[in-house]
């Protein structure tokens, strides 16, 4: 007798390898399946399916059966073949082709063979025990596969449902079209709520739904939250002195020579310039320039006490202006070094001077990092090149420091004003003006 393992991924395949190798009339000993892999786990699993012809049976290749061999029963020889091998305890299950699972058998075999198949002993009906069971695991492993698929595509329930029922659709309210609006105009969504639901307060939803009642509380509201210092417009009682302080590049140089120009030619001529920016390349020379144009007088100093010595030197000036080297918020050392220069007992004003376009968080984070000087009021510089100003708002709302001047260009001194409430409430509520009105 001849016993071979094969070896396959599946169980069709594996039965056409035992017929291709050993005949029709393999008998199949006992079937498994088997993982490769480290301790049997982490490999592919296959089915490993022992089969056995007896030598006196045709197999592949092989000859007709002899007249004494046909004369044997083969189902006789089977079960000899069959109680020879579980004697020896070599397999624990052995299968044999019955109707149904015999690969193909020759006709005249199949004739011999039909009323004695029903005849065959228990250890073939243990065979296909295992067989069904196998099948009708496999079966169930697929029906709870189909069930997890089913449920992932499932919407995920609402936790809530039990205690919030089901809702009819919101439509858009009043007061979030309002909100809406003000989030158009660049105001945060943070300033935007307090002002809708200051707005929720004031007036009835239908007033809100109103345009024209809208509009007028809109402006009357933001004129309310908008604080301005027109320091240079009261009357003089002594010396003026206003230093420009902030981030490089917001524009503190011109925005100096647009000052000195406009009080020029309103109300006084006695002007000086002081300039403690060293540290830009040219920076000194360009304000000599507007210094010579406008017959101002400039001093230069590099420490604390030549400061003390430029003040005492234009002690008889109305206004003086101090221009300063743009510093970096991240550049804590050199802010302290800006405040040894502008001691409280100097009487400055520090004018935080910012660049309307630059981005929120770095305005704010400007305020916070050069609040350490105490500062005194703001300018904002560029609102020409913005589409919106609603961040105007939000300065005032979060850190309420008054706006002293606000400019519109490059040209000086045409491009400047001092800070209006109404003025900057109009250009907050027009998106893409950015300019200032005559």
């Amino acid at each position: 007798m001849q016993v071979k393992v094969f070896e396959s991924t599946d169980m069709a395949s594996g039965l056409k390898m035992v017929k291709d190798e050993l005949g029709p009339d393999a008998l199949i000993l006992s079937t498994k399946t088997v993982r490769k892999g480290r301790l049997g786990l982490l490999g592919k699993s296959y089915f490993e399916i022992t089969a056995a012809i007896d030598d006196m049976w045709p197999h592949k290749g092989g000859s007709a059966l002899s007249d004494d061999t046909q004369a044997t029963d083969p189902l006789q020889s089977e079960r000899n073949l069959l109680l020879r091998t579980n004697n020896s305890d070599s397999v624990n299950v052995a299968l044999t082709y019955d109707s149904e699972m015999r690969i193909s058998q020759p006709d005249s075999q199949k004739d011999r063979k039909t009323d004695k198949i029903e005849t065959q002993d228990s250890d073939s009906s243990v065979g296909k025990d295992l067989i069904q069971a196998e099948v009708d695991e496999l079966k169930g492993m697929i029906k709870t596969l189909g069930q997890q698929m089913m449920r992932m595509n499932q919407p995920i329930p609402d936790t809530n449902e039990a205690t919030h029922p089901a809702r009819p659709a919101v439509t858009d309210s009043p007061l979030t079209l309002l909100q809406n609006r003000l989030n158009e105009f660049g105001i945060s969504d943070d300033t935007a709520r307090t002002i809708s639901a200051f707005a929720k307060e004031s007036l009835t939803l239908e007033d809100i739904s109103d345009p024209f009642k809208q509009e007028q509380f809109l402006k009357e509201t933001i004129i309310d939250l908008i604080h301005v210092n027109n320091s240079l417009s009261g009357e003089k009682q002594k010396q003026h002195r206003i230093a420009l302080v902030g981030p490089t590049g917001v524009g503190k140089t011109t925005t100096l020579a647009k000052i000195a120009a406009n009080q020029l030619s309103s109300n006084s001529s006695k002007i000086g310039f002081i300039t403690i920016d060293t540290y830009r390349i040219a920076a000194v020379e360009q304000l000599k320039v507007y210094g010579d144009i406008m017959n101002i007088p400039v001093e230069v100093v590099i420490s604390p006490e030549q400061l003390e010595n430029a003040l005492l030197n234009m002690r008889d000036k109305d206004l003086v202006l101090i221009d300063t080297a743009g510093r970096s918020p991240q550049d804590t050392y050199c802010i302290d070094e800006l405040l040894t220069f502008l001691q409280p007992d100097l009487f400055i004003e520090k004018h935080l001077v910012l660049s309307a376009t630059t981005r929120e968080r770095e305005l704010f984070d400007a305020i916070q990092r050069f609040s350490v000087l105490g500062l005194d009021n703001t300018i904002v510089t560029k609102i020409d090149e913005c589409t919106s100003l609603g961040v105007l708002l939000d300065i005032q709302i979060k850190e309420n420091i008054p706006y002293s001047f606000v400019t519109n260009g490059q040209k000086v001194p045409e491009d400047i004003m001092e800070a209006d409430k109404k003025i900057l409430t109009e250009l907050i509520m027009s998106p893409g003006k950015g300019l200032l009105y005559e």
